[in-house]
């Protein structure tokens, strides 16, 4: 099949070469494929021609030659159908009849087309794998891995983005079919069966495509793991080619080669020792798992206690406000605390926001503690 721009004398040869009678002239054939418009001028006035699309799409089914779909293109369709859920909801919301019926002809269609091209899409990358298998001696290594890269990161990988379960597709085709049960329900589409259909179809190219583009993961990915495995095999193989002709034989490869004669072993168990440390491991008796007591212990802990005791203090204080010589209070209050306990104690009465402490101006005075005694200025305590 001739692609690309044709001219009226080429058309002619063409016509003359693949005639199979000579009872219509080549005028005649011409002038039909003029009328028919199975060729068509490149623009107006012009005399170059190219093969109709609708023609073209026909030969290459009957060929099976299929011309992959690019992601541009599906994700094209995914935002016609996205802008056309949006007409149709404000159509639902006035009850416009037509446009609802236009709006599922337009679904209808742009969903075949997906299904089509992704069809067409699977049948490229097989072929690619196919021609791959058959050719593989008449191409080198390093263009059989950039044509299997080229397809992977071009076609397979952006479209399994696009067709995942959590990508843009699933949500457009989710949204359209919610809209197309409102029309139903609010009977602005009576055509119950054919809604069905496409409701239908929606479910049936969203899996298509996801099973289509896992497909041609499957058959791709082992023959990139496998090219790449022989492209770092290659590019390795140049390399020390290079560093040959350039360092020559008596230095090439010696930096990368372990010197063997220089390692030293000393000490080497014998066999005696090894089956004495191997015995010693395999016939050591178990052990029981140690046994954590989980039980809170009924004592109170010192330091808790300690704790407590020290915030109580403001409450116990503010029933007795003001305290005339705090030190003194502390002692005959709790008189089993130990001197540095009464100490933490009064330097936080005196350190509370909530109290003014004021040093009296007497003689220094002596207290006695549970374990020992204490010399100092009477302190006044009253709210802040």
């Amino acid at each position: 099949m001739h692609t690309g721009e044709l001219s009226e004398g080429e058309a002619f040869r063409l016509i003359r070469e693949h005639a199979y009678s000579h009872e219509e002239l080549p005028d005649t054939t011409w002038r039909r494929l003029i009328e028919l418009q199975i060729l068509v001028p490149t623009e107006p006035g012009s005399g170059l021609y190219l093969l109709a699309e609708p023609v073209g799409r026909l030969l290459t089914y009957l060929f099976d030659e299929a011309s992959p779909t690019t992601p541009e293109i599906v994700r094209g369709y995914i935002a016609s159908l996205e802008t056309l859920g949006q007409q149709l909801l404000s159509a639902v919301e006035t009850d416009n009849v037509t446009f609802v019926g236009l709006a599922f002809a337009e679904i209808n269609n742009s969903l075949r087309r997906i299904h089509a091209d992704l069809g067409e899409t699977q049948r490229a990358v097989q072929n690619e794998v196919a021609a791959f298998k058959t050719n593989r001696e008449q191409i080198s290594v390093r263009d059989r891995y950039r044509r299997i890269v080229y397809w992977m990161e071009r076609f397979v990988g952006p479209m399994v983005e696009i067709v995942r379960p959590d990508g843009p597709m699933a949500a457009v085709f989710e949204e359209t079919e919610r809209l197309l049960r409102i029309a139903r329900e609010q009977s602005l589409f009576n055509d119950h069966p054919a809604l069905e259909r496409n409701l239908r179809y929606l479910r049936l190219v969203r899996q298509h495509a996801l099973r289509v583009f896992q497909e041609c993961r499957r058959e791709l990915q082992p023959l990139y793991e496998s090219l790449r495995r022989s492209s770092f095999i290659a590019a390795g193989a140049a390399l020390a080619l290079e560093r040959l002709l350039h360092e020559g034989i008596s230095k090439w490869g010696n930096t990368l080669v372990i010197g063997l004669s220089s390692l030293r072993v000393q000490s080497v168990p014998s066999d005696a020792a090894i089956t004495l440390i191997l015995n010693r491991v395999i016939t050591h008796p178990p052990e029981p798992a140690p046994i954590m007591t989980l039980d809170e212990s009924p004592e109170r802990p010192a330091a808790l206690d300690r704790r407590l005791w020290l915030d109580s203090l403001p409450t116990d204080l503010a029933n007795v406000i003001p305290v005339e010589d705090l030190l003194f209070w502390l002692s005959q209050h709790y008189p089993g605390r130990t001197t540095a306990e009464i100490l933490t104690g009064f330097s936080r009465l005196f350190f509370d926001e909530q109290f003014v402490a004021t040093f009296s101006e007497a003689g220094e005075q002596d207290y006695l503690m549970a374990d020992g005694a204490l010399r100092g200025h009477s302190l006044r305590l009253e709210f802040a």
